[in-house]
């Protein structure tokens, strides 16, 4: 069988290139031919702590963006397409989905969304490049629940609401999800993010974006507010968060809380929710867990999410691409290298950093 490059974490702290088997796909996936591969903070948690890794090597990447070069039996996707796509974490199990962070990559048909051609096309292609924002519009982890219609078009604003705090809005989740409250009618959003970043964060949708870094941001806000999602979730973002919230307010926490003040957790531990007596909220505080990659429990979006709904966003422009950090010098594993470093020192804000994959 022929084989193509992987980039893969060997060992707790270690990665490097390894070669695996081309396979065919198999009834309802395509085989991609991988152009481009977002990266994310997790795929510093697997490089280099080993997080969750039940067997090795695991294949790093959980974005895709390329062309379909083969298709197994009962799919509407024909070779040629460009699609953007995204897998599963499989653990590094061989049985399981595996990383996109490779020369080609097999997934299922409904973890991918065709696009149309643009003229920068390979940030049209990785839109969909963290998951996380999906599950929390999907069945209302977030404060309020957005019906899954709300996604096909942009409704009118609504009435007078409570302001809507987004903290960490500069990152992945913390753009999409200001851009989703627009389309949903809120105008009423209030972000907290670097000052670099302020004047694009209220053209994807705040009304006003304040520096988390202020010394008086509580004033700053506009006092205590009733609904927040806190796109970070590190403890120390938490505290901030829950002095920022009234309490019998509700608050949406994006999974792994991560120990400290930094999404680079390096040794820190992580949590998939609040242990006994660590929680910053009061007791009376609403606490919604925004889960990766669960959307697809909900029959509904595992087979209208990626297919049907993230092109039509796109396609209106209802959202738009994140900005991004190209990776595009040296080898293929250099360019990885590159990525994990930024991720894990803190170097890359408001960026989503993209190392692309095909070789010239």
């Amino acid at each position: 069988m022929p084989s193509h490059t992987a980039i893969a974490a060997l060992s707790k702290g270690q990665f490097g290139s390894i070669q695996v088997e081309t396979s065919p796909p198999g009834a309802g996936a395509v085989l991609i031919k991988v152009h481009y591969a977002s990266m994310i903070a997790f795929d510093t948690y697997i490089a280099d702590v080993g997080f969750l890794v039940a067997e090795y090597p695991v294949t790093l990447g959980f974005n895709a963006a390329g062309v379909v070069v083969a298709v197994g039996t009962g799919v509407s996707l024909a070779i040629g397409d460009r699609v953007a796509a995204f897998t599963m974490y499989g653990q590094g199990r061989k049985d399981a989905l595996q990383g996109t962070m490779q020369d080609y990559v097999a997934l299922p048909e409904h973890l991918c969304a065709k696009v149309r051609p643009h003229p920068n096309v390979f940030r049209v292609l990785l839109t969909c490049t963290d998951p996380r924002e999906h599950r929390a519009r999907r069945r209302g982890d977030g404060p309020r629940q957005l019906p899954h219609r709300v996604l096909h078009a942009v409704r009118p604003a609504r009435p007078a609401h409570p302001p809507i705090l987004v903290y960490g809005a500069g990152s992945t989740a913390g753009q999409y999800a200001l851009q989703l409250l627009r389309a949903a009618g809120y105008t009423n959003v209030v972000a907290t993010a670097a000052p670099k970043h302020h004047a694009y964060l209220r053209a994807l949708g705040a009304t006003r974006v304040v520096d988390y870094a202020s010394p008086t941001l509580a004033a700053d806000i506009g006092g205590p507010v009733e609904l927040a999602l806190d796109a970070i979730s590190t403890t120390s973002t938490l505290a901030t968060v829950a002095r920022l919230l009234a309490p019998a307010g509700a608050v949406a926490v994006l999974l792994p809380i991560k120990e400290g003040n930094t999404v680079a957790v390096g040794a820190a531990a992580m949590h998939a929710a609040f242990l006994e007596g660590t929680s910053p909220f009061a007791p009376e505080t609403r606490i919604a867990y925004v889960r990766t990659f669960l959307y697809r429990d909900n029959a509904y979006m595992k087979e209208n999410l990626m297919p049907k709904i993230l092109p039509e966003l796109l396609a209106k422009g209802i959202i738009t691409p994140n900005r991004i950090r190209l990776l595009d010098e040296g080898s293929f594993e250099q360019r990885v290298a590159a990525g994990l470093d930024l991720l894990r020192n803190n170097k890359v804000s408001g960026e989503k950093v993209v190392v692309k994959v095909l070789k010239d």
